[in-house]
């Protein structure tokens, strides 16, 4: 996409309300002197998300511009960040694909430990069948 193109798909994205973007449900809420652009991370948390989640979190906030909060109504966990003097979407393109990645990095880190630790599984699986079948 061109700057021009990109400028004018962010500018027709609806304020204070969630958008689709690249399969994340993102936020920009204006107030007067900033906005705050967020990602829903996890609907209905568990006690056992939201204790892994705080386990990083206060690193992650140092690390990146944006940290963890929860939705308005109490229903989710959302990744925020606040950004002075804006008041549009045309105006948060590299703030969005920061915030993008970075949920991305938090739903790697937020997946089940079973998930991540698969691969390994498997490997190890493998080694005792070659093993047992005398390889």
């Amino acid at each position: 996409m061109s700057d021009d193109s990109t400028e004018q798909w962010l500018a027709a994205l609806p304020l204070d309300e969630p958008v689709d973007i690249d399969g994340e449900s993102v936020f920009l809420r204006i107030q007067p002197d900033g906005a705050e652009l967020g990602v829903r991370l996890l609907g209905g948390a568990t006690d056992a998300n939201l204790a892994d989640a705080l386990r990083t979190s206060f690193q992650c906030a140092l690390d990146f511009d944006a940290g963890l909060g929860w939705e308005q109504d109490g229903a989710g966990l959302v990744l925020t960040q606040w950004l002075a003097g804006v008041a549009s979407w045309s105006e948060v393109p590299e703030a969005l694909e920061k915030i993008l990645n970075q949920a991305s990095l938090w739903r790697a880190a937020m997946a089940p430990v079973a998930a991540r630790r698969e691969p390994d599984a498997r490997r190890v699986e493998e080694r005792f069948r070659k093993l047992l079948s005398g390889g």
